[in-house]
């Protein structure tokens, strides 16, 4: 059990507060914790989404300022009629495109703000039942610039109670297969509170 106690970083004290539906006031400052650092690369994101595309939006909107500098130069005898009229309907399918772009932003960052500003759920749930740990592959998305749009990539499972968990590699040797286990946790952010063997 202190085995499972290390790897899962939890003490009888959090234990008997989880068996409770409670969580310590440890297990509370970790949650926050964990959460604000959530918070913050969601948020970080959606800055950088918002500069990114904001940016090339405000670029757009130039089209008109554009448009109006054409229509001076038509004026003054410095561009054709022919060439100003080849100019419109391009300037008006990017004013078009610039705004399903930013519709679209403006749902973007709404999703990505909405995530960042999602309440900690501290409502201590419980899982019990037979352990059991699958290596399932998976394909996401490489994140670097070379290679294969999605690589296969291993992760190990942990089955328990109509539950699944992903888990660290650390846990099958601390835990054994097809053994009665109960676990408590919390939704957002997740994490594992602690662990007891039913005996």
């Amino acid at each position: 059990m202190e085995k499972v106690m290390e790897v899962l970083g939890f003490d009888d004290a959090d234990l008997g507060a989880n068996r409770l539906n409670q969580l310590t006031q440890k297990q509370k400052n970790l949650l926050a914790e964990k959460a604000k650092s959530h918070k913050s690369f969601n948020t970080i994101i959606g800055v950088i989404i918002a500069v990114v595309f904001g940016g090339a939006l405000l670029t757009g909107l130039g089209a008109p300022i554009l448009a109006a500098v054409g229509g001076s130069l038509l004026e003054s005898g410095k561009v054709t009629t022919e060439a100003l009229l080849t100019l419109i309907p391009i300037i008006c399918v990017v004013l078009f495109v610039l705004v399903i772009f930013g519709g679209i932003l403006i749902v973007i960052l709404k999703v990505i703000f909405d995530r960042a500003n999602q309440k900690v759920d501290t409502i201590v749930r419980r899982v019990e039942g037979i352990v059991n740990f699958v290596w399932v592959e998976r394909r996401e998305r490489n994140t670097r610039k070379s290679g294969p749009t999605y690589k296969t990539v291993r992760v190990l499972e942990m089955r328990i109670g109509g539950e699944t968990f992903n888990v660290n590699n650390e846990l099958p040797n601390v835990i054994n297969q097809g053994e009665e286990w109960i676990f408590y946790y919390t939704n957002h952010p997740f994490k594992f509170l602690s662990a007891e063997r039913v005996k």
